[in-house]
């Protein structure tokens, strides 16, 4: 089934009414958002609301996303990966998404509210996760926000 850049809609939780997607592994992505109970809103980042500088230029995340789990709020950044773009060390991709990593480890350290929280996922691995906490335990780079104190 081929789902590039056709807007979807019929979300619960996105803050647009529609959404395109560049690949069926988003749109999974974005299925498991829709349908996880902690997730008050997500956005397709399209058009670009949220960029981290890095050295190998922006990373521009798929998705942003607000949860709320007893009462505690944090902010998600989702990046899904083609697995033929997540090449060697040193590649672009992996540089970025140590870029984002840094980033919400920064964001966490300065105790700035609310948290932050970044992962990185392969397309193969979005298409086998049924929940978006099993999707997100598969990143290939992430960093997770906990509680403070």
């Amino acid at each position: 089934m081929t789902l590039f850049r056709v807007p979807i809609n019929g979300w619960k939780r996105s803050v647009y009414e529609a959404v395109l997607f560049d690949s069926s592994p988003e749109y999974h992505a974005a299925k498991l958002l829709d349908n996880d109970k902690s997730v008050v809103w997500w956005f397709r980042n399209e058009p670009v609301k949220v960029r981290i500088p890095t050295p190998a230029g922006y990373l521009e995340p798929d998705f942003v996303y607000l949860v709320e789990q007893n009462g505690f709020q944090k902010m998600g950044l989702l990046e899904v990966k083609g697995e033929h773009l997540w090449n060697g060390p040193g590649s672009a991709p992996r540089i970025k998404a140590a870029g984002a990593v840094a980033w919400a480890r920064a964001i966490r350290e300065a105790q700035i509210e609310p948290v932050w929280e970044f992962h990185e996922v392969l397309g193969q691995d979005v298409v086998s996760s049924n929940t978006l906490g099993s999707m997100l335990n598969v990143a290939v780079e992430r960093f997770e926000a906990g509680h403070k104190g």
